[in-house]
C-alpha cells in the first residue's frame, strides 16, 4: 500500500505511481494478514490444550482422593470474573475487527481493478456511457487512495492494539490464574494430607505435612495477591491506553468519512444525454444544409 495522507479536501498525496507496485503492497497486506491469522489461531489452539491440562488435573485429583475444595477468596472471585468479562469481550471484538480489516483489504483490491478498468474505458463518438463510468473511474481511483490510506490506520490504532491487549496483556494475567489454580489444587492437597496425618497421630507425619501446607498457603497467597494487582492493572491499561487507541481510530474513521464526502461532492457527474442515430444524422443534415 502507498503511503498517502488525506486533506480536507478528500485528496491525496501518494509515493506510488505504478499501478503494479499498489496492488503487490496490497497483497503483501492480505498474505501478512493471513498468515498472522493462522499463526494466532495456532497459538489459541495451544492456549486451550494448557488450560485443559490444568483443569483435568484439578478434576482428576478432586475425584480420585476426594479432597475437600477450600474456600476462594471473596475479592480473587471477583478479579477473576472481572478478568473473564473483558477476556470474552476483547477476544470477541478483535475477531470481529481482523475479519472486518482483511474483508476491507479485499475489497479494495477490487476496488483498484474496477477503477482501472472504468478509467480506461475507450471513448467512441456519441457514448455518453463509455464517458460517465470513464469519469467514475477517476473518481473512484481517488477513493482508492482515500481508502489505502484508512486502512492503514485502522491497522495501526484498532486491529493491532487490540490484538496487542488480547495476546499479550490479557494472556498474562491468563497464565498467571491458570499457575493460581494449580496452586490451590495443591494447597487443597496439602490441607487433606495434613488431616490424615493428624488422624494418624504420627508427629513426624503431622510436622512434614504442615510444613509442606505452610510453603504451599504462602505461595498461593503470593497468587493471590499477584491475581488481584494484575486484574486491576488490565483494567487500567484497557481504560486508558486501549481506549485512547479506540478514540484515536474514530478520529481517523470520521477523517476517512469526510474525506469520502469531499471526494464524491467534487466529481458529480452529469449524464449527457444519447442521441439516437437517425436522429443524429438529421442533426448532421440540418448543419450542413446550414
Amino acid at each position: 500500500m502507498a503511503e498517502e495522507s488525506i486533506d480536507e479536501n478528500g485528496s491525496s498525496s501518494s509515493s506510488s505511481s505504478s499501478k503494479g507496485k499498489k496492488k503487490k503492497t496490497k497483497f503483501g497486506m492480505m498474505m501478512s494478514s493471513v498468515g498472522r491469522s493462522a499463526k494466532q489461531g495456532m497459538s489459541r489452539a495451544g492456549k486451550q490444550m494448557a488450560k485443559g491440562v490444568v483443569k483435568t488435573k484439578q478434576l482428576a485429583v478432586e475425584k480420585i482422593a476426594k479432597i475437600p475444595i477450600s474456600q476462594e477468596d471473596p475479592e480473587v472471585i471477583s478479579a477473576l470474573e472481572r478478568l473473564k468479562i473483558t477476556k470474552n469481550e476483547i477476544y470477541a471484538i478483535s475477531d470481529i475487527v481482523r475479519n472486518l480489516y482483511e474483508a476491507r483489504l479485499n475489497e479494495a483490491t477490487f476496488l483498484i481493478q474496477l477503477a482501472d478498468k472504468l478509467k480506461d474505458t475507450k471513448i467512441t463518438q456519441n457514448d455518453p456511457f463509455g464517458l460517465y463510468i470513464q469519469k467514475m473511474g477517476i473518481a473512484m481511483t481517488s477513493l482508492e487512495s482515500i481508502q489505502s490510506e484508512h486502512l492503514k490506520r485502522m491497522e495501526e490504532e484498532l486491529v493491532l492494539p487490540l490484538e496487542k491487549f488480547r495476546d499479550i496483556d490479557i494472556e498474562q494475567v491468563q497464565k498467571l490464574k491458570l499457575k493460581y489454580k494449580n496452586c490451590k489444587t495443591q494447597y487443597d492437597v496439602a490441607c487433606h494430607k495434613l488431616t490424615k496425618a493428624q488422624d494418624s497421630q504420627d508427629q513426624n507425619k503431622i510436622q512434614q505435612a504442615q510444613q509442606k501446607k505452610d510453603a504451599v498457603a504462602a505461595n498461593l497467597q503470593q497468587l493471590r495477591n499477584d491475581i488481584k494487582f494484575q486484574v486491576n492493572n488490565l483494567e487500567q491499561k484497557k481504560q486508558v491506553n486501549l481506549l485512547g487507541c479506540m478514540e484515536q481510530y474514530w478520529t481517523s474513521y470520521a477523517s476517512f468519512a469526510q474525506a469520502q464526502s469531499n471526494v464524491l461532492s467534487k466529481n458529480t457527474i452529469q449524464k449527457e444525454s444519447y442521441i439516437q442515430p437517425q436522429q443524429q444524422q438529421q442533426q448532421q443534415q440540418q448543419n450542413n444544409d446550414d
